[in-house]
This record gives structure tokens, sequence and C-alpha cells, in this order.
């Protein structure tokens, strides 16, 4: 039973899809009991990749979540009634997984989001992490109020990044002495790509105050994935690709390739190197967990 905290410094460093993909893999390969949910306010698009609904089509999306979701939960918690029927009760499952969707607010007015759902939220997580295995969050990025409250409870911070200078350079500048004692850090580079001169070995060595083996990961771009994504089918493309890498011979699924994991030059095809290699990154994060 552990909180797992997805941030980023900035919008738009892939931590949604990051999100998605860890909590994937953690139910289907490692058999874990997730709850996946989120604390943006709008703008974000958790929900979509996973249930096929689509932005433009508002009616379809309140049809999908009506009667459930973070708003029923968050009311749930207030009468103190979370168990975990009524907490599946406020979810959405999907078939051969044990993973429990908690679709965000469908409040309209930000001070009611602010007074109503964001102040309880936090009883909310600590009744939810008491059903499942896991609770995946997916926070707001930067400074914001609720996602500092939020790291202060969680077990694990996975800081979500990409490999533009700019972006790692700037986060180590303001929050890189914050986070170098804390031993609860995962440090996730998104849509990586191991050709670039800025690969994890690369990053490792030249930030190396900070990212160490054990406590940094990739999860590599991949086409399928993105498509999956768009069309609302990254459960089965999770689902498929596991079950097929399950069937290997090879005992350890995410095998470590030190030639595949230097640069990323001699990768195989891309969807396997992107199922080795974010398995790999998941194995680390639960790894973390039993130490913390």
């Amino acid at each position: 039973m552990s909180k797992i905290l997805f941030w980023s410094p900035l919008h738009g460093q892939g931590q949604t899809s990051n999100l998605q993909v860890t909590a994937l893999i953690m139910s289907m390969l490692f058999r874990k009991k997730i709850l996946l949910m989120q604390t943006h306010y709008n703008n974000n698009n958790l929900e979509s990749p996973l249930v096929g609904y689509h932005h433009e089509g508002e009616n379809e999306k309140s049809s999908i979540f009506y009667g459930i979701g973070l708003d029923m939960a968050v009311t749930y918690s207030n009468m103190k009634k979370v168990d975990r029927e009524i907490l599946d009760s406020c979810c959405l499952t999907f078939s051969e997984t044990s993973l429990l969707l908690l679709p965000g607010t469908q409040t309209q007015c930000r001070e009611t989001f602010d007074r109503d759902i964001a102040q309880p939220l936090i009883r909310l997580i600590q009744d939810a992490n008491e059903c499942v295995d896991l609770v995946l969050i997916d926070a707001n990025s930067g400074s914001d109020q609720l996602s500092m409250k939020l790291m202060e409870q969680a077990d694990l911070i996975v800081i979500n990044l990409t490999q533009r200078r700019f972006v790692i350079n700037k986060f180590f500048e303001d929050y890189g002495e914050r986070f170098l004692e804390n031993e609860k850090i995962f440090y996730l580079f998104g849509d990586y790509d191991g050709n670039s001169s800025y690969n994890i070995n690369n990053c490792r060595r030249k930030y190396s105050k900070y990212l160490k083996v054990n406590n940094s990961g990739v999860i590599p771009y991949c086409t399928k994935l993105m498509d999956a994504q768009n069309e609302g089918k990254i459960v089965n493309f999770i689902k498929d690709g596991v079950a097929v890498r399950s069937k290997q011979k090879d005992s350890r699924l995410f095998h470590q390739n030190k030639r595949l994991y230097s640069g990323g030059k001699l990768h195989k095809q891309e969807t396997d190197y992107f199922f080795q290699m974010a398995g790999l990154s998941v194995e680390k994060i639960l790894k973390i967990l039993l130490r913390v």
C-alpha cells in the first residue's frame, strides 16, 4: 500500500503518458492492484487513451463518467464511507487487469474545485491507499500548492523530464537541492530517444550529483504506443505486449542488455525496445518502494 506521485517541473513533459504506461505494466506484469487518478482541474488527457472518448465529444464523456469519478469518491470520503466496494463503484475497470481508473473532476468552477475537491483530497487518497496496492496520482506540474502538499504525503515521487537541455537545467537549478537528499525520488525520461546526445547514460554523467542508475529510467518513444493512445486503445496495446513478451524464453522479461542500454544505437525493433526499457523502469520504481 503505497502512494506514487507523478509530477513534472513544467507542463508538457509526457507525465500523463508515463503514468499510463507505468500503471498498466504494474497491473498486468507485476499483478498489483492499482488506483489511477489525477488532481488536475482541466486540460488533462488521462482518461481518453484508456477509455476511448474524444475531447470533442463532451456528451460522450459525461455519459461514461456519470455518477462516478473523483467528485463522487470525495463525497464518500467526507462521509467516511470509503472501502474497497465503494472505491470500485466510483471507478472504471478494465477486463483482465487489476487497474481502477478514477476519472477526474466534472466540476466547472475553479473555486468550487479548490474548496470541495482539492481540500479533502488528501484524506481520500489515504482512504483509497488502504484498498489497493498502489495509488498512482497524476499531479499538476510546477509549484502548484496541492502538488506540493501531495509530495509530503507520497511514498515515492516520480519526476518526469524530457531530453531537452533547457528543461533539465532549469529543473536542477530550481528544484535540484530540494530533492537531493530525498530517497523517495525517481527520475523518468519519457518519449526517450536513445540516439540523442542526451541519452540516459550521458545524463547520468553530466548530472551525476542527482541522477544514479537506481533512481532514474526511461520510457522510449514508440509509434505504436502513440497510435494506441490516439485511438483509446492503450490498454490493449500494453496487454498484448506484456502477453507476448511473457512467453519469451528469457526468464527476465526485461533483461538489461548493456549494449541496448548504452545510447540505444544497437536497439531492437522499436516496440520491443519500448517494452524492455519501460518494464525495467517500472521494476526500479517498485524496488525503491521496498526500501522506503
